[in-house]
């Protein structure tokens, strides 16, 4: 077993450990929200995108059936 006299070292050596555990753990998380967040925007981008070009679509579709009624009348 450990001596009288290494007890008081040994316990300091893992509290600080266990502190600095928790810190990186605290800040490894962070890190992997912020990641989940930056492809999550990314996603949201892309289909923004696509959004906006199948409303352009749906819009040129809409003025050529706009026309065509037009001649129609």
């Amino acid at each position: 077993m450990l001596e009288r006299s290494t007890m008081p070292f040994t316990m300091t050596i893992i509290i600080l450990l266990v502190i600095l555990v928790i810190f990186a753990m605290k800040y490894g998380a962070q890190l992997l929200r912020d990641r989940a967040e930056a492809a999550r925007s990314t996603d949201i981008d892309v289909r923004l995108t696509a959004l906006t070009e199948q409303n352009r679509d749906l819009e040129k579709r809409v003025s050529h059936i706009e026309a065509m009624l037009r001649e129609v009348e």
